[in-house]
């Protein structure tokens, strides 16, 4: 049960005046049209132009997918699924109704009325949980005394005063601002004269005793004469079942037969342009409605685009900014919005789109993958590989090879020498891909820093510390996946790079790039995994120190996340290209049959890598183990390992290497 039922069933209400006093029912009802037909919304629907026209916007604006997206900084989206507005409108905005059926019931609403309106249900955190729709005939919309809008909802002849808080009101054409005009209202005259034709038609047949001629007698008859005639040829030949019967005169009577009249002739024209007519005034292109009678082959298609265009699109903008005003409104809605996917209508034909893929895949602002997701395909191996022309770079350079990557993110670079595969070269190799680590720590680490402080301002402003960590709970326990996500491209990119040196290395032609990927999928589980512990921890610890300190809490985390946004992505990536590096060869060696493995130090070591420098260990074994400590310089602390360490990085910063032993 929604508020405003809730609300009618309390008993905060007062009785309608039958009269209407303010006259708001009698400004949007509907008169009789001049043509004689009462006109009103439920009237209109039985002109089957008016209700075809109807159909095509409610249900092809209904089975749109409508998508809430997150803004990404500087720019690009992304597809919000964990966000509660996303299963409300993509899926099931209540639980008597899908998506689908509300977007039907609101389009409807629109068409016909001008107005539609929904009520908001949000649960104790604010988030918005179900959307109900309200009928338009009864609610009243005013301008208050100070200049706000109030609203008034009937329900069985009571009526109460609704929250504007709770309403999401979409608007049609208006005058005032605050009501949509009704298109029916305004073309009652048009829709009134194509019932009146229908009805017209209707009586023409049903109740015509006209075969096309006239009864002529050779004398006078008398008034009881012609009256037995008429009577006895009505009941021959009047009604549809008795059209056409074979007439048998008698007393003289003769059968004259004559033209159809001209205000009879016109009728079939009226109909074909008071159908036109209803198309124009929804701006329905007529062949959607079926009259085929202008349409060709080489203009449909174009007639349709237009149809997305210049009239679906008014509607779409429409809802989806009346969704922003009433839906996202929350303090941590900010970055958040709806958006309809038109892609599917605009297809042309199958030339039309393969010649359209094919120059966006060669000029590199699609790849394999993202031609396949549009065509409803899954997507292939290596299918998010982004192309570059060669021929479009400055004069006297030599293009980099973009192996794979990810939308948004840049081209990823080729070793200098392959074929010399050594750990010189894999050094070289993470310097060309620290960057792109960067970028990608980087958009997780704003990501992170944006939602969270979204979460602390709305709880910790209200010094709700529970509500604050019970969110933090359910977001890391989220986090992993979309850390995974957005990391994998990456990772995948450089240990091919890595792999392909490392088989160098031992004289190796094939780089098993095809056993790669449930080795790097468990790598990246573990990446987000791990940044998801150490943000929690580092957190929870932030709100006890200011708890114990009776610091404020919000302003402690909000520093820390700002640190975050500016100096993670460096630690992140230095950390990972030297890990990834390491176990990625340590893996292919140990497949191609090499038995033992060298720590290698680079020429940035410290004291502690340089105590490892050179040490030989079995390619299973580890260089050190949890608890061992190393020597550092004479004034300098002594570092504990703090896991087993099998391959480079020891601490943070370290960017040793790894080599195969021969013999």
């Amino acid at each position: 049960m929604g508020i405003v039922s809730r609300l009618l069933a309390r008993g905060d209400q007062r009785n309608l005046s039958l009269t209407d006093p303010s006259g708001w029912r009698s400004a949007f009802s509907l008169a009789v049209s001049t043509a004689g037909r009462d006109v009103t919304p439920m009237s209109a629907l039985q002109s089957v132009a008016v209700y075809a026209c109807v159909r095509v916007l409610a249900e092809t604006i209904a089975t749109l997918p409508l998508i809430t997206y997150r803004r990404l900084t500087p720019r690009g989206k992304e597809r919000a699924q964990q966000h509660a507005l996303y299963r409300v409108l993509h899926d099931r905005p209540n639980p008597e109704m899908t998506s689908v059926e509300l977007r039907e019931c609101i389009v409807g609403h629109l068409a016909l009325r001008g107005n539609a309106y929904l009520e908001i249900v949000r649960d104790a955190s604010m988030r918005v949980v179900e959307l109900w729709p309200l009928r338009p005939d009864q609610m009243r919309v005013e301008r208050g005394s100070e200049g706000t809008l109030e609203y008034y909802y009937t329900r069985r002849g009571v009526e109460v005063e609704v929250d504007p808080s709770i309403i999401c009101h979409i608007r049609g054409i208006s005058g005032d601002g605050v009501h949509g005009w009704s298109p029916i209202a305004l073309a009652r005259d048009a829709v009134g004269l194509t019932l009146a034709t229908e009805e017209y038609g209707s009586r023409w047949f049903s109740g015509g005793a006209r075969p096309g001629g006239v009864l002529q007698a050779q004398g006078p008859l008398s008034q009881e004469a012609a009256n037995r005639l008429r009577d006895s040829w009505n009941q021959a030949h009047q009604g549809l079942d008795t059209a056409h019967r074979v007439a048998v005169l008698e007393e003289g009577v003769t059968w004259q037969q004559i033209g159809i009249a001209p205000e009879d002739s016109q009728f079939l024209e009226t109909r074909k342009f008071q159908t036109t007519e209803i198309a124009r005034l929804f701006r329905i292109p007529p062949h959607m409605i079926a009259d085929l009678e202008r349409a060709t082959f080489t203009n449909i298609e174009h007639q349709s685009l237009d149809f997305v265009v210049h009239t679906l699109r008014p509607w779409l903008v429409r809802i989806e900014q009346a969704f922003q005003r009433d839906l996202f409104n929350g303090p941590m809605d900010r970055d958040f919005y709806c958006e309809h996917l038109v892609d599917g209508l605009l297809r042309g034909d199958l030339q039309a789109r393969y010649t359209a893929y094919a120059t966006a895949r060669n000029w590199g602002w699609f790849s394999a993958n993202d031609i396949r997701e549009i065509e409803n395909l899954n997507p292939i191996p290596d299918g998010d590989v982004y192309l570059q022309p060669l021929n479009m770079v400055p004069a006297g350079t030599v293009p980099e090879a973009a192996p794979t990557g990810q939308q948004g993110q840049r081209s990823l670079p080729v070793p200098e020498s392959r074929a010399i595969g050594n750990a010189a070269s894999r050094r070289r190799l993470r310097t060309q891909y620290l960057r792109i680590f960067v970028d990608m720590a980087g958009r997780l680490a704003r990501r992170e820093a944006a939602e969270v402080r979204q979460a602390a301002e709305l709880h910790l402003n209200r010094r709700d510390l529970v509500s604050f960590r019970n969110w933090l709970r359910e977001y890391y326990e989220q986090w992993p996946n979309v850390a995974t996500r957005v990391a994998l491209p990456t990772i995948m990119a450089y240990a091919e790079a890595v792999l392909t040196d490392a088989a160098a290395e031992i004289d190796s032609d094939d780089p098993m790039l095809s056993e790669l990927s449930d080795f790097l999928n468990l790598y990246a589980d573990k990446f987000g995994g791990h940044w998801a512990q150490k943000s929690a921890g580092q957190i929870e610890a932030i709100l006890r120190d200011a708890e114990a300190e009776d610091a404020d809490q919000l302003t402690a985390v909000t520093q820390r996340l700002d640190e975050w946004a500016e100096k993670r992505p460096a630690k992140v990536a230095a950390l990972e290209t030297t890990m990834l590096s390491n176990a990625v060869s340590a893996a292919r060696w140990k497949r191609g049959g090499v038995s033992r493995i060298k720590w290698i130090a680079s020429g940035r070591n410290c004291p502690f890598c340089s105590r490892l420098n050179g040490k030989v260990v079995g390619v299973e074994a580890t260089f050190v183990n949890e608890g061992d400590e190393l020597e550092g310089e004479p004034d300098q602390p002594k570092l504990r390992v703090k896991r087993p360490t099998k391959h480079p990085p020891i601490h943070g910063g370290c960017d040793c290497g790894l080599k195969p032993e021969r013999g």
